[in-house]
């Protein structure tokens, strides 16, 4: 039984093959076959044969796609290798920098918005600082 990996590495770069182009959106998007099929109205056996065939109708295809937001045009577009090699990239650099399985998720707007309120908590602090500046030099020009 070939992995999904293996079928990923033999993609063909000449002719679309759009049932693997489903069953690697269906795994980017986390969806079991059933799952899929059950959100395009068919069994999971009928999506487990539309991925090993490589042409599939526009109507087929528009079902299938639907649950998963991607245009039809769009997925006509795509390029399995670059897609492909993408993957295996994005991989091979999680195990080796940190581990198999290990997952390193930075979210940039939680990282903006941490800056944010650090930025805002050192305007504060400034702020207080140069008010108690103020106070001081007052009571040394009241004092003379």
């Amino acid at each position: 039984m070939r992995t999904r990996v293996q079928k990923l590495k033999k993609m063909n770069t000449t002719a679309p093959h759009y049932g693997r182009r489903i069953a690697l959106l269906r795994g980017l998007f986390k969806l079991t076959q059933a799952q899929l099929g059950e959100s395009a109205g068919f069994k999971q056996q009928d999506v487990s044969d539309m991925e090993g065939k490589a042409e599939l109708s526009d109507e087929v295809l528009l079902r299938l796609l639907e649950p998963m937001g991607v245009k039809l045009e769009r997925f006509k577009e795509m390029d399995e290798s670059a897609m492909g090699a993408m993957i295996f990239h994005t991989r091979d650099q999680s195990v080796g920098h940190f581990g198999f399985n290990n997952t390193y998720n930075l979210n940039p707007l939680e990282e903006l918005l941490k800056a944010k309120e650090e930025i805002k908590n050192l305007y504060e602090r400034l702020l207080e600082a140069e008010k108690e500046k103020v106070a001081f030099l007052q009571r040394q020009l009241d004092s003379k």
